[in-house]
């Protein structure tokens, strides 16, 4: 079963603060992209479920970008919560992909989410956007100038990083 964005963005979070590293919400919008990428391509599952779409500087995962938008291009200092409605009130949950109890899905959703971060967390959010620009990209392929919207399936995503792979890029 995939994840909320939010419980893979709070995993970055929480590995980055583990190794002494901050992250802006561009970078963290791309290392949750790449993860979602990775995941498609090895798995052949969505990471996540929400959309993900080709904006100006691209690829966005919406919720993701209205969750962390307060934090400018400042480290993002909070972990994404929700409110949920339970024994009579209301409570901020942090989701996680660490507290799921979905045992070997689990476990390779974090093992694709710590070689990601083993990879990209050394570029900062401007290469790792330019690296979503690059002709034949799922960005490249969707992104139109001044529309808006524009869903990057994850067919193309996933057809993308299985590309990757076939070339040798891991």
């Amino acid at each position: 079963m995939p994840y909320t964005a939010k419980a893979v963005a709070n995993e970055f979070l929480e590995v980055a603060k583990r190794d002494g590293e901050s992250l802006s919400a561009m970078k963290l919008q791309k290392l949750v992209y790449f993860a979602h990428g990775w995941h498609l391509a090895l798995v052949d599952k969505p990471l996540f479920r929400e959309s993900i779409e080709a904006w100006q500087f691209g690829p966005v995962v919406p919720e993701l970008y209205h969750t962390f938008k307060r934090f400018g291009s400042d480290p993002v200092t909070e972990e994404a919560g929700e409110y949920v409605f339970s024994g009579g009130t209301f409570r901020r949950h942090i989701p996680r992909v660490e507290n799921s109890d979905d045992g070997e899905a689990r476990k390779c959703a974090l093992d694709v989410i710590k070689r990601v971060w083993s990879v990209y967390a050394p570029y900062n959010a401007v290469k790792l956007s330019n690296a979503t620009h690059l002709p034949g990209t799922p960005w490249y392929q969707v992104y139109k100038p001044g529309e808006r919207h524009l869903v990057i399936p994850n067919d193309i995503i996933k057809d993308y990083f299985k590309s990757m792979i076939a070339n040798g890029n891991r």
